[in-house]
């Protein structure tokens, strides 16, 4: 038998002997109600009271009002905001790495690590109204941008694969 299987059975050995003996010993009936508690007396009772013009059910949250029903909701009038035109060459993308299973795609824009669904880290203070790019897709060769309703395809840049070194590394200089 395990010592930890043993060391529970003489506990519990223990503890049914310890019951049997209570059981048999006679009880002394004075001491018993000598030592009563006295019933619990509430002090201080909470209440509700539905003051104001807007009262709210006692389990809602502070500052939460029922809306009135039939009524048509009014929603903050939200300024327009000038739109900003996306361009593919104020983003290079110089590495991209394709993620498999439980490991992101990540993909080097402007200097900077991003995988999917980050927002790229733009210049404080060059456009009016704040810029939010979000890493949309990080696919083999693109990684697609995403900026309110607008979408850009960045495609990845590398100058050393350009036509022209390629067009003159075939061509030999000798013939």
């Amino acid at each position: 038998m395990s010592p930890l299987l043993t060391r529970f059975a003489a506990t519990l050995l223990c503890g049914v002997a310890a019951l049997h003996a209570e059981e048999a010993a006679p009880a002394k009936p004075d001491a018993a109600v000598a030592s009563t508690v006295p019933p619990y007396e509430l002090k201080n009772r909470s209440k509700f009271s539905a003051d104001g013009e807007n009262p709210r059910a006692p389990f809602w949250p502070i500052g939460w009002v029922k809306r009135k029903s039939g009524g048509v909701a009014q929603t903050a009038a939200v300024p327009e905001v000038a739109r900003v035109k996306l361009d593919e060459k104020s983003f290079k993308v110089t590495s991209i790495l394709i993620g498999t299973g439980t490991t992101p795609s990540l993909a080097v824009i402007n200097g900077r690590a991003y995988s999917e669904g980050e927002f790229l880290r733009m210049p404080k203070g060059t456009t009016v109204p704040p810029v939010r790019i979000r890493v949309q897709r990080i696919n083999d060769g693109t990684v697609i941008l995403q900026n309110a309703d607008q979408i850009l395809v960045a495609s990845i840049t590398r100058p050393e694969l350009s036509n022209k070194k390629a067009e003159e590394l075939v061509i030999d200089p000798d013939r």
